[in-house]
C-alpha cells in the first residue's frame, strides 16, 4: 500500500511506516513553531515492552493479570511532533497512521508524539493504536472529526493551545464536543503553565499615558515554583482579552538597563492568525524583564475605557505576580473533556496520605489550574507523569497520557460505559488529595486505576 491524500488527511500504512522507519520522516518544524512542554515531571526511562510483565507499575500489572488490558479498543492520540511507529513499544500497537497538514506523521526518533502513544501501549497494551500527526489549529479539528467518523473509543490530545479560547462557537469546541457526543471520551493535560499565568482586570496592569505601568515579571520556570536559575532561552507568552475589551491592546516584553531605572523594549505580541490572541516571542539573554500591556495609541491619548479582564500565559517562563486560577489550557477547557494535571515527586501517595499534606504538597505548582472560562472545575484528576520514554519532563502530557491508558482499560473492562459514565467513574474512585472534596487544583482527586476499573466492571 502506498501513501494516499484523500478527505482524511495523508494516510501512512503501518507497513510501509514500519519499512520506511527513519527515512519517511522530514525533520521537525523549528522550535518556536512546536508547543513548549517545558514544566518538569518525573520521566521514566525507556525500559520495557508490551504487556503486562513490562510494567514497572504494580497497580497495572494487577489489572493486566486480571484480564484487562484494553481489548477491543480503538485509542486515538493527536500530536504535533509526529511518532515513531517502529519503536519497541508501538511495533505491534499501531493500526492505523494519518498525516494532516504538511508535516509528517512518521519520524525518526523518540518525540513527544512516540512517548504519549508508548504510555497508552504499556498501560492497555491490547488496544489499537491509532496515530494522527497536525500542526495547525484547522489540522486539529480535522483530526478530531477524522476520530469521530470512525468511532475512536479514547482520544488522547496531549496539547496545550495557550492563546486559544474554548468559546461554544470555536472550531475547536464544535468538534470536540462532536466527538464526545458520538462516544469518543477525549483526555487531554491542563497544561503547565499555572506559574506563568495571570488573569485579571485591564486596569489593573494597562499602561496609561505617561504613567509607570504595571509590570508582569518575567522569572525562571522551576518544577518546585522556586524560580531559581537562569531566564536565558526562547521565551514565548500570549495575551488574550475577554470579548468586554474594546481597546486594541499589544503585550510588550521590556528589559531593565541601569539597574532597573529604565526599560528598553526587546519585543512586541503579534495577532495571531489560528488563535483567539496575540503572540509575542523572543530569545532571551541573562537579565531581568517584564511584561507590559499597551493599550492602542489612541486608547491612551483619549483615557479610553480599562474595562474587561485579560489573560496572559508563558509556558516557558514564570510570571511575578502570578495568578494560577484558571490557567487550564484548551483542549481539556471544553465541557466534557478528561482534564488532568500532574502530581509532584516519586511518591504522590505517601504526601497525599499525610494527614497533614494539602493539595500543593501533591500537585506540582505548574501544573494547570481551573475554573474554566465557563465555570467549570476545569480539573477532572491528577497522575503521575509516567511512564514517559522520551528525553525532558513532560508534566501533564505524561499525566494526561497515563490517564488515557487507564480509560482504555476502562472501555475494555466495561464496553458500553459512555464518556460520561467514564468521567463519573475516574472522579469517584479517585483518591482525595490535600484538603477534603474537590479543588481547583486537583479536581477530584489522584487517578486510581484499580478502583476506576473496579468501578467499572462492577456496573
Amino acid at each position: 500500500m502506498t501513501d494516499g491524500r484523500d478527505d482524511e488527511g495523508f494516510r501512512i500504512s503501518r507497513r510501509r511506516a514500519l519499512a520506511v522507519g527513519g527515512a519517511a520522516a522530514l525533520s521537525l518544524a523549528s522550535a518556536r513553531r512546536l508547543p513548549r512542554f517545558d514544566a518538569a515531571g518525573d520521566p521514566s526511562d525507556d525500559g520495557g515492552g508490551r504487556g503486562g510483565s513490562d510494567v514497572d507499575d504494580e497497580p497495572i500489572a494487577r489489572i493486566h493479570d486480571a484480564g484487562v488490558a484494553g481489548a477491543g479498543v480503538d485509542v486515538a492520540v493527536l500530536d504535533p511532533t509526529g511518532f515513531d511507529p517502529t519503536h519497541d513499544v508501538l511495533a505491534d500497537a499501531v493500526a492505523d497512521i494519518r498525516q494532516f497538514g504538511p508535516d509528517r506523521a512518521v519520524v525518526d526518533r523518540t518525540t513527544h508524539g512516540t512517548a504519549a502513544a508508548a504510555a497508552v501501549a504499556r498501560l492497555a497494551p491490547d488496544a489499537a493504536l491509532s496515530l494522527a500527526s497536525f500542526r495547525e489549529q484547522s489540522a486539529f479539528v480535522d483530526a478530531v472529526e477524522w476520530c469521530r467518523e470512525r468511532g475512536t473509543d479514547v482520544i488522547l490530545a496531549p496539547v496545550a493551545a495557550h492563546g486559544a479560547v474554548a468559546r461554544p462557537g470555536t472550531d475547536v469546541y464544535r468538534a470536540v464536543r462532536r466527538a464526545i457526543g458520538a462516544g469518543s471520551t477525549v483526555v487531554a493535560p491542563t497544561g503547565n503553565a499555572a506559574l506563568g499565568h495571570w488573569r485579571g482586570p485591564l486596569a489593573a496592569v494597562a499602561a496609561d499615558g505617561d504613567a509607570d505601568p504595571t509590570r508582569l515579571g518575567v522569572r525562571p520556570l522551576s518544577a518546585d515554583g522556586a524560580g531559581a536559575g537562569s531566564v536565558r532561552g526562547r521565551f514565548v507568552a500570549w495575551l488574550v482579552a475577554d470579548a468586554e475589551v474594546r481597546t486594541d491592546l499589544t503585550l510588550a516584553l521590556l528589559r531593565a538597563v541601569d539597574d532597573g531605572e529604565r526599560w528598553n523594549l526587546v519585543a512586541v505580541s503579534q495577532p495571531a492568525a489560528s488563535r483567539a490572541g496575540q503572540r509575542l516571542v523572543a530569545d532571551l539573554d541573562d537579565g531581568t524583564y517584564a511584561l507590559v500591556v499597551r493599550p492602542a495609541a489612541a486608547a491612551r491619548s483619549t483615557g479610553g475605557a480599562r474595562t474587561g479582564r485579560i489573560e496572559v500565559t508563558t509556558p516557558t517562563h514564570a510570571l511575578s505576580p502570578a495568578r494560577p486560577l484558571g490557567s487550564i489550557a484548551v483542549p481539556a477547557s471544553v465541557p466534557g473533556v478528561v482534564g488532568v494535571g500532574v502530581t509532584d515527586g516519586d511518591s504522590p501517595a505517601a504526601v497525599a496520605d499525610s494527614p497533614t499534606a494539602t493539595t500543593a504538597d501533591a500537585v506540582a505548582p505548574y501544573s494547570g489550574r481551573g475554573p474554566t472560562r465557563e465555570g467549570g472545575t476545569g480539573v477532572d484528576v491528577v497522575a503521575p507523569p509516567r511512564p514517559w520514554i522520551a528525553d525532558g519532563s513532560p508534566g501533564t502530557s505524561a499525566a494526561a497520557a497515563r490517564t488515557a491508558g487507564v480509560v482504555a482499560l476502562l472501555r475494555g473492562a466495561a464496553p458500553s460505559l459512555s464518556p460520561a459514565d467514564v468521567v463519573t467513574a475516574l472522579r469517584a474512585s479517585a483518591g482525595d488529595v490535600g484538603r477534603p472534596g474537590t479543588d481547583l487544583a486537583s479536581g477530584w482527586g489522584r487517578l486510581d486505576a484499580v478502583a476506576a476499573v473496579q468501578r467499572a466492571r462492577s456496573r
